[in-house]
């Protein structure tokens, strides 16, 4: 009888700290033209970011519940970028992952539903029961929102990606409409918990089971100084 032999591509692990999210958008971009120009590594990102508002490509003012200068005051940055979607708050304590890696399906729904897969599975680990809804990106916890899914792609690379709710405290949230949904609530692991999550080992996890899921394995991990 033939053996079957499975192998694995490497996935390339940076952690990025707490990290302003200019900056961290621009090596994302840096990384997708590597990408492109074959000279590139599919590599996982994993960063935190200070207080931030993202507004994705179909988002406008509606989105918002102040003026841009009442967010100004407020040390909350405002950010246009080029995923799909609305407006997405971050924050301190927060868990954001970018995968910029070239697909190894040309399938995007088959590529959302891995990522978000990795995320169900990962709060079960932890005893919470996440999942999906059709046709809305992310993964709810009994009807509140825990994690934030958008993505581009170019020539069938990705950047953006997942922002989960761990520790943060969600205070950013109260200051727009989340994905366009006025009636959303939004929850944490920590809130779900009653107890603060250790990072270390939330990030450990989820690198194991996305490598799982898209079939890599984590040959090199780089703790890289944040990038201000």
């Amino acid at each position: 009888m033939p053996i079957t032999t499975v192998t694995t591509t490497p996935l390339k692990i940076e952690d990025w700290g707490l990290t302003e999210y200019q900056p961290a958008f621009d090596r994302q971009v840096a990384m997708v033209q590597q990408q492109l120009g074959g000279q590139g590594q599919d590599t996982l990102v994993l960063v935190e970011h200070p207080a931030t508002v993202t507004l994705g490509r179909r988002a406008t003012a509606a989105d918002l519940h102040s003026s841009s200068s009442s967010y100004q005051e407020r040390g909350i940055t405002l950010q246009k970028i080029n995923r799909g979607g609305l407006a997405t708050a971050h924050e301190a304590g927060q868990l954001v992952v970018y995968p910029v890696i070239r697909l190894k399906k040309k399938d995007l729904r088959w590529y959302a539903d891995q990522f978000l897969k990795v995320v169900v599975s990962l709060l079960a680990e932890y005893g919470v029961e996440g999942y999906l809804k059709d046709g809305e990106p992310g993964v709810w916890v009994d009807g509140r929102k825990i994690c934030s899914f958008g993505i581009a792609l170019k020539k069938w690379v990705s950047c953006h990606g997942i922002a989960l709710n761990i520790n943060n405290n969600l205070e950013v949230f109260t200051t727009i409409v989340p994905c366009g949904r006025p009636a959303e609530e939004v929850t944490s692991l920590s809130l779900e918990l009653g107890c603060q999550i250790d990072m270390d080992a939330i990030k450990s996890s989820f690198v194991t089971l996305f490598c799982s899921y898209f079939d890599y394995h984590d040959s090199q991990f780089d703790l890289c100084k944040p990038l201000i």
